[in-house]
């Protein structure tokens, strides 16, 4: 990783400056405050009714580009079956066609779904329709038959439960992903079946589910595999070594400790003017249209007082996440995009007062920060400037914290039962946390769509 300094600071700046007028214009306020982390959020719009939760398990590409999601939806009442017509309403309530007229959503549907048109108020030009053979008795013939119908819809589709078998033969030939799960395997045959699909099917693209760590991600990568799933993304790539902060980050750190420690404006303009590339970042940020000046900023000392110091504080937070260069900063987007809604959903799931809602969101930041940095956390914690209560949780997860950054890992890794005993426990009603989650959702598609549009 590399500094980023005033020459090279402009590629990135517009992207910085989207998502922090994002934070600004949902935050509100610009004046200098006192203390704390960040500014009370407004309430959040009281989103569709969505009769199910919905789950999100993320896609990484061949570039570590998270380009789209598996989603799926289940019952908010553990035990309780949730039909497929109630699944697809949860989704189109959710709004994945939406969602997938940019980005890949792969969502499952059983092969009787085209005999009722369920796939049609689906369809979407970056939609999978996930099918899978294990949950049908049908023929190879029959199956063949219904693949082909969804396709005539004008559906894209993607399979499970196909082998290299000579009878599977026209079941891949109608399939534009295929599944492969490494641990249904010895590794040998994996290999090899790899291998094998890429010679017979070289149009068919492959994703692996399943994957634990980078290591393995690259392993299948090299394999030519194109898609990859599991939950390898948020832990530490133990190839990054003993990492070391680039300059920038280290200046960050220094300014999120001033923020928060309600150090003089004097002193802040001091850091930021050792980083040629802040001190351009911060000044584009006030000179944005969407500040609404008249004038031009030209100085620090009139940057700070128009962009206020809690909004600048999430700000800054969030540019961590894009400050790096190199062969991470694709990985690092995609960081970003898990701890935004990880953060704002911990923030907005719980009945706790302002103050600490505005730490759990700086908790659900900084959680990530060990995977961004390749930095143990205790080494991060110890050079910035946390309450006692984000410190217990960051370092050895615990304290009134804690429970909350369980919560929204617990729903990440797709284990909503014990996610929605864990909200009991919190006193969360079922309804709050599955509208919070979706909420979150959105609300960080909302911020980085925003951050690309004004980049």
């Amino acid at each position: 990783m590399i500094a980023v300094h005033a020459d090279d600071g402009e590629q990135i700046v517009g992207i910085f400056s989207g998502l922090f007028l994002s934070f600004k214009s949902w935050l509100g306020g610009t004046e200098l405050a006192p203390a704390g982390p960040a500014v009370p959020v407004a309430a959040p719009q009281r989103p569709v009714e969505i009769p199910a939760i919905v789950q999100r398990a993320e896609i990484l590409d061949q570039r570590s580009r998270l380009c789209g999601y598996r989603f799926g939806a289940t019952a908010r009442h553990p035990g309780a079956p949730l039909p497929e017509t109630a699944r697809v309403a949860a989704l189109l309530a959710a709004r994945v066609p939406e969602f997938a007229q940019q980005r890949m959503a792969l969502v499952p549907l059983s092969f009787d779904a085209v005999t009722f048109g369920r796939q049609l108020p689906l369809l979407a030009p970056h939609m999978l329709l996930l099918l899978d053979r294990r949950h049908s008795e049908l023929s190879v013939e029959q199956l063949a038959g219904r693949m082909a119908a969804l396709r005539e819809s004008g559906a894209r589709l993607a399979l499970r439960g196909v082998a290299l078998a000579p009878e599977d033969a026209p079941l891949l030939a109608l399939c534009d992903v295929l599944m492969l799960y490494p641990n249904e395997h010895a590794l040998p045959a994996f290999q090899s079946m790899v291998r094998q699909l890429r010679l017979r099917y070289p149009a068919l693209k492959l994703c692996v589910d399943g994957l634990e760590s980078w290591d393995e991600q690259r392993m299948c990568r090299a394999w030519a595999c194109d898609y990859f799933m599991g939950p390898f993304l948020t832990t530490q790539d133990r190839a990054d070594g003993e990492a070391k902060l680039d300059q920038s980050r280290m200046t960050s750190l220094e300014l999120l400790n001033l923020l928060r420690t309600e150090a003089p404006l004097t002193a802040l303009i001091d850091v930021v003017k050792r980083d040629p590339g802040m001190t351009y970042q911060i000044l584009q940020w006030a000179n944005a249209p969407a500040q609404g000046l008249g004038t031009k900023v030209t100085g620090l000392q009139q940057a700070f007082l128009v962009l206020g110091r809690n909004q600048l504080y999430r700000a800054v937070t969030v540019s961590m996440f894009r400050l790096g260069a190199g062969s991470h900063q694709e990985r690092d987007e995609a960081l970003l995009e898990v701890a935004l809604t990880r953060a704002r959903f911990m923030e907005t799931c719980s009945h706790l007062p302002q103050t600490q809602r505005d730490e759990l969101f700086l908790v659900g930041m900084l959680s990530l920060f060990e995977v961004l940095l390749g930095v143990p956390m205790a080494q991060l914690v110890g050079s910035m400037q946390l309450s006692e209560e984000i410190r217990e949780v960051l370092l050895a997860n615990q304290g009134p914290y804690a429970p909350y950054l369980m919560l929204a890992l617990l729903f990440e890794r797709d284990k909503v039962a014990a996610a929605l005993e864990q909200g009991q426990r919190l006193g969360l009603e079922v309804d709050r946390l599955a509208d919070s989650g979706q909420a979150a959702f959105q609300w960080a598609q909302q911020a980085l769509h925003h951050a690309a549009a004004t980049g």
